[in-house]
């Protein structure tokens, strides 16, 4: 009787421990990197304890979780379901990618796979349903075959008292990187840390170069300011380019991101945020607000896209006008290294303040994403108050740090 009552405890400890790691089952053969949240409901109530949470989602803030909700309620009603039957960011998230820049999104699992699939076919485009599949009640949206990749085994230690984790393992060529990272809540921020260590010899020459590398002064350009800003400011080794770089970059579209990697872009969102502002309260309708925005891309071969179809000349400078379908007009410049893109046109863009970018700036970092909230934050809601996320890689040693944080 007793062995009988240790072998159901025994049962049900390892039920617990494994109750939210079925969703790891769907990690592609060939992945290289993988995010893994346990528990998405936890990780965000976490976020909501920290005073960016706060401002963003709570009605005494920004107020954007009682506005999707209500979208969401009023979608739902309109198809008779209701917000107990929409549990898709309850469980697990899995995000993986390969060393082609493939994604696997994995969420689940859900109560009900069928009411699942009639709720998102108001919410996804035909294309993007297309490569949904609900297996075992797991939500799985993925380009490549999914199931059969290794589990990393340090996965679930590193977990431990962690929101979630991730972990890197690249091979190209001779070149091999591995490492884990986490992201949990400390103090009053959310943080993520990440490790990767160069595992041969080529791989730690890559790093040693890196690191030896000068970065471009970004700081040196008077264009930059504003409240956000993207930086990869030298050539980073060619496998960790082509698995973290080129996916990102694959991910978001962002099409005129080729050549050597080297980029920043900053804008002016908070000014854009009180310009709408303005001018709903003007005219009392909607209108097109753009972003300023000022990027620079370095490389070599650029061609002016082929949609630019308008040419204008300002100061000495010849730029493209590519015309988006909402009429927003970006200014295109190419020079011998170069792809220089402003979203209004050059003779007025006015750069924002960049004290938050100067503050923060370190030559040791080799990439970086700067975002500073108090702006958006003063121009909704005419509050002051210090709220940020940045998140930063350099080296050290022979590996790789990532460090970020939002606060």
């Amino acid at each position: 009787m007793k062995n009988k009552k240790i072998l159901v405890v025994a049962l049900v400890f390892f039920a617990f421990v494994f109750s939210f790691s079925d969703a790891l089952k769907f990690l592609p053969k060939n992945y290289s990197t993988l995010v893994y949240i346990p528990n998405l409901a936890k990780a965000y109530d976490a976020f909501k304890t920290t005073p960016t949470g706060q401002l963003l989602l709570s009605d005494t803030g920004i107020g954007l979780e009682s506005l999707v909700r209500g979208i969401l309620e009023q979608q739902l009603l309109s198809m008779k379901y209701t917000m107990n039957d929409f549990d898709l960011f309850m469980g697990e998230m899995l995000l993986a990618t390969d060393n082609n820049g493939n994604m696997t999104v994995v969420l689940g699992p859900v109560k009900s796979s069928t009411k699942m699939k009639k709720i998102l076919e108001a919410f996804l485009d035909a294309e993007t349903l297309k490569k949904v599949k609900f297996i075992d009640n797991y939500f799985v949206l993925s380009d490549v075959q999914t199931g059969g990749g290794k589990v990393p085994a340090n996965l679930q230690n590193v977990l431990k008292g962690n929101l979630g984790v991730t972990y890197v393992n690249i091979v190209d060529g001779k070149q091999a990187f591995e490492g884990y990272g986490y992201f949990r809540v400390e103090g009053t921020a959310m943080t993520f840390y990440q490790k990767i260590d160069a595992k041969t010899a080529e791989s730690k020459a890559a790093i040693k170069e890196l690191a030896s590398n000068k970065p471009i002064d970004i700081l040196a350009d008077k264009n930059v300011g504003g409240d956000l800003l993207v930086f990869v400011n030298r050539n980073i080794p060619e496998a960790l380019k082509k698995s973290v770089l080129d996916a990102i970059i694959s991910t978001l579209n962002l099409t005129n991101l080729q050549a050597s990697g080297v980029m920043y872009l900053c804008a002016d969102i908070g000014q854009a945020f009180s310009q709408m502002m303005n001018t709903d309260t003007q005219n009392n309708q909607n209108s097109n607000v753009n972003i300023s925005a000022y990027s620079v891309v370095f490389g070599t071969g650029f061609k002016m896209p082929a949609d630019v179809k308008k040419y204008v000349t300002i100061g000495s400078d010849r730029y493209g006008v590519l015309t988006a379908e909402n009429g927003m007009e970006s200014y295109i410049l190419i020079k011998n290294d170069r792809m220089i893109t402003y979203t209004v046109a050059p003779n007025k863009y006015k750069p924002g303040d960049r004290t938050f970018f100067t503050s923060l700036y370190d030559p040791k970092y080799f990439a970086g994403i700067f975002i500073n909230f108090e702006p958006l934050i003063y121009n909704m809601l005419g509050k002051k108050v210090k709220s940020s996320a940045t998140f930063v890689s350099y080296v050290e040693g022979e590996s790789i740090i990532q460090k970020g944080t939002i606060k």
